[in-house]
Order: C-alpha cells, then structure tokens, then sequence
C-alpha cells in the first residue's frame, strides 16, 4: 500500500486555505484601494469560496476516473496562473472574475488532496491522519496571515497575489517530482449521467449527510470569521500586519486540537469526539458573547478566545471529513468533492450574509450567525452518535 508523505499532502490540501489567510489581511486595503463597499469586498472571499465549493463537485469524480495526481496538477496551475493575473487588476470586476477562476483550481486540491488519504488507511486509521495532517496544515495559516498582513502594509496588496501564484507554481514542480499515484481501480466513466448518480447516492446517505452538514457548519465559521474578524481587530485599533499576528492564533488552537484529537479519537471514537468538538465549539462562541457585551474585550483577549474556538474545531473537523468521505466505500473522491463543496459553500455564502446585514460594523450580529451555526452542528453530530450507539 502507498504511504503518502504527509507533509506534502498538507501543503497540498492548505492551498485553498492559503488563498484566503494570505487576501485576508488586505481586505482593507482593497476597499479602500478599488474605492468599494464593505460588501463588494467581501466578494473577494465569497466568490472564491463559491467556485472552490462548484469545482470539487467535478474535480472529485474527475479524479475518480483520471487519477489523483494528474487532477492534482491541473488544479494548481489553474489555481498558480490566476493568481499572478489577479495582480495586475484594474478593477473589482476584474479581480473577482480571476479570483472565480483561482477558487475553481484550488478545488482540486482541497478535495483530491484529501481523498488520498481514504485511499491509502482504513477509517480509523484515516481520521488519525488526518488530524495529523490538519496539524501540520495549520501552521500554514500562521505564517500566512502574519507574512500577508506584512506583505499587505508594506508592499501592498498585489503583492499578496504574486505570493500566492509562486506558492502554487513551487507546489506543480514537488508534485511531478515526488506525489504518487495512489488510485488503484479507476472508474470505468465520468459522464455528467453518472456524476449525478453518484451524488443522488451520496445524498440519500444518512451518515454522509449529517458529517457533511457538521464539517459544513464548523468550517463555515472559521471562513465567515476571516471575513468580519480584520473589521473588528480594525475598531480596536490594529494594524493590519498585528491582525495577522492576532488572528493567527486560531491556528494554534487548531493545531493543539488536532494533536489531542489524534490521540483520543482512536479510544473514544470518531463520532463521539465529532460531538464533544461541536459542543466545545457553541460554548466559545457564548464565551465572545460574553466578552463582547461584558467584558473588556481588548484585542488579546479576543485572540485567546479564538484559540479556544480553534481547539474546538480541531476536535469537531478532522473527525467529520474523515467521517463523510469514508461514508462511501467505492466513490471516495465524488463524496470528499461534494462534502468540500457544501463546506467552503456554506461558508462564502455566512460570509457574505454577515456582512451584508451588518456584521463589518456590529460584531454581535456575527456572534448571533455563530451561534445558528454551532447549533445545527451540535444537532447534526449527535444525529450520527445516536445512530451509532442504536445500531451498536
């Protein structure tokens, strides 16, 4: 059996994260720049999460049929020309027609690059890797939040861009050199007929829907976070390279989420940590509340509250993927694309409702999406824990 080297796995499944912390940190500097509105600089991240949601619906099957690593490849020089174009934007139209197109290249290897490790171990061994590989994704929003607030003050925010199409130019040359093929039996046709079937299948899935609706709603909060988080460090008077710096102690949490997850999951259980990593989660969103409303709410604060917010999610996250992918045993990369689909989906869309209805200048109108997020979540994984504990 292929043993995938994680660490690349983990740069490769980052890349679409990559393409968010790094524009993250500029959001300002793009709206006053282009000479738009709150909204329309949203758009930079929404668009983007939209298009990355509709390419893993095709790169998933595609990669089903055609291998890993030619998708793979394919993806990220989609994803690598964009980005260098994006640079020379004249315009919002411009910028968010080639960030459409960045998102639909980035989608490969987000869903593809994930699909490898369901490939290569069983389920339980699979989630333990992931977590593994989430810990080690995780560190790279670090550096690129603190490096694109840095790239943004100082260089300014084209300069983010150019970052992300060498980032992505130097991932095409490791991939042909060392990823390996690690699709075995490929499948036999990708028509559109077939596509459909697949998905209708997966849909009618009940353990597929409820870990897709839970990993949904937990990463939706993270990217509704990168939208409305640089506007509520902006009132407390950060620069943009300290917002960077701040908020890339989320990833932390993460990071240390992950770690316990990867030793617990196994003793506990998927489903059970799922639950747990949700309810964690509501409870650090009551904990912003409160802080928002009753405390001093200072920008360290803020940032440990996010560390926690991150624990959590590396509890909840890790274990709901891994949970969803494997829910199919023969279409793995078709069910990674369309639970990747309804997860960056859902999040470019609370992304843009928040600040839509207010949330750059109402921090409590953000905390209230939180809260209907964090719930469904809460609901959705106990549906699955249930289900498993009356079959047990």
């Amino acid at each position: 059996m292929i043993k995938p080297n994680i660490n690349l796995l983990a740069v490769i499944v980052a890349v679409p994260v990559i393409g968010m912390t790094i524009i993250s940190p500029a959001l300002t500097l793009i709206k006053d720049d282009l000479n738009i509105s709150f909204s329309d600089t949203q758009l930079v991240l929404t668009l983007y999460f939209i298009f990355l949601a509709l390419g893993q619906i095709l790169s998933g099957p595609f990669s089903d049929k055609y291998g890993r690593k030619p998708i793979l490849i394919l993806g990220a020089t989609i994803y690598s020309i964009s980005a260098f174009a994006a640079s020379y934007s004249s315009n919002i139209e411009i910028l968010l027609i080639l960030r459409c197109i960045q998102g639909f290249g980035a989608a490969a290897c987000l869903s593809v690059g994930r699909t490898i490790l369901s490939d290569c171990f069983e389920i339980s061994e699979a989630a333990k890797q992931m977590s593994k590989m989430t810990a080690i994704m995780a560190i790279i929003p670090i550096s690129c939040f603190i490096f694109g607030g840095f790239l943004a003050e100082f260089l300014g925010w084209r300069t983010n861009l150019i970052a992300l199409g060498i980032i992505s130019l130097t991932l095409i040359i490791l991939m042909s050199l060392i990823l390996q093929e690690t699709l075995i039996n490929k499948a036999k046709s990708v028509s559109f007929k077939n596509v459909f079937l697949v998905y209708k299948g997966l849909v009618k899935n009940f353990s597929f829907n409820f870990f897709t609706i839970t990993t949904a709603m937990q990463t939706s909060m993270f990217f509704a976070m990168n939208g409305f988080m640089p506007y509520e460090f902006e009132r407390k008077g950060v620069s943009i390279s300290e917002f960077g710096i701040w908020f890339s102690l989320t990833s932390v949490g993460y990071i240390l989420g992950n770690i316990i997850n990867s030793k617990l999951t196994p003793k506990v259980g998927l489903e059970k940590m799922c639950f747990v990593g949700t309810v964690c989660s509501f409870c650090t969103v009551f904990i912003f509340f409160l802080n928002n409303n009753l405390g001093e709410n200072g920008s360290l604060t803020l940032s440990l509250i996010c560390v926690l917010f991150g624990c959590s999610n590396g509890f909840a996250v890790a274990n709901s993927m891994t949970g969803a992918i494997n829910s199919s045993k023969l279409n793995k990369g078709a069910a990674s694309g369309l639970m990747g689909a309804f997860q960056v989906g859902s999040g470019g869309l609370a992304g843009f409702l928040i600040i839509f209805f207010g949330g750059a200048e109402n921090f409590n109108i953000c905390l209230f999406a939180l809260f209907i997020m964090s719930g469904i979540s809460i609901i959705s994984s106990y549906l699955v824990l249930n289900k498993k504990n009356i079959i047990a």
